[in-house]
């Protein structure tokens, strides 16, 4: 789609398998291009570099935008963890209208994108773009929550419908 110059669409495509082109583009290490088979006799595809080309662009022509549920379910999800896995949770359970709080015992959301990944490999305010786009579309961001420190894990068992676990390790490799 973008070698046929159809970059709107492509945006679409790539957005059916990844809620957020603009992260992987920027931090995957990339281990398929390297085993990519056009490698045997030419330049192997840069996919990184296509879905990093095709989030810039889909954010600079204004193509990603809040997408808010035409309905709401009733149903309360919490989401335990801000991280990629949390975002991407609260994104698509939200979108189809469960009521999303995301806990996240920092002072900012983002989990690892915004507190273990250097600025020069992820700069900040792409992560928050996307908690922005988050917010508008209706998901609540319980920031400097600590569940099972400053918050109750009772709190999460006798009011939400489900709680998704998403937290990350604190421990590096």
């Amino acid at each position: 789609l973008v070698y046929r110059g159809e970059w709107e669409k492509a945006l679409k495509a790539l957005h059916s398998t990844n809620n957020f082109p603009e992260f992987t583009g920027r931090i995957c290490p990339a281990p398929c291009e390297a085993s990519c088979v056009l490698a045997i006799n030419q330049d192997p595809v840069t996919i990184v570099h296509i879905e990093k080309a095709i989030a810039d662009t889909g954010w600079e022509e204004g193509w990603i935008h809040p997408i808010k549920p035409n309905f709401r379910s009733g149903k309360n999800v919490a989401i335990v963890g801000s991280g990629p896995a949390g975002l991407a949770a609260a994104q698509l359970l939200n979108r189809q209208g469960h009521s999303i709080p995301v806990f996240e015992r920092n002072e900012s959301a983002g989990g690892l994108l915004r507190f273990g990944i250097p600025n020069f490999k992820l700069e900040k305010h792409i992560v928050q773009r996307r908690v922005d786009q988050l917010s508008e579309e209706g998901v609540v961001f319980k920031t400097s929550t600590f569940v099972g420190q400053n918050f109750p894990t009772s709190e999460l068992i006798n009011n939400y419908d489900a709680i998704c676990l998403t937290g990350g390790s604190t421990v590096p490799r």
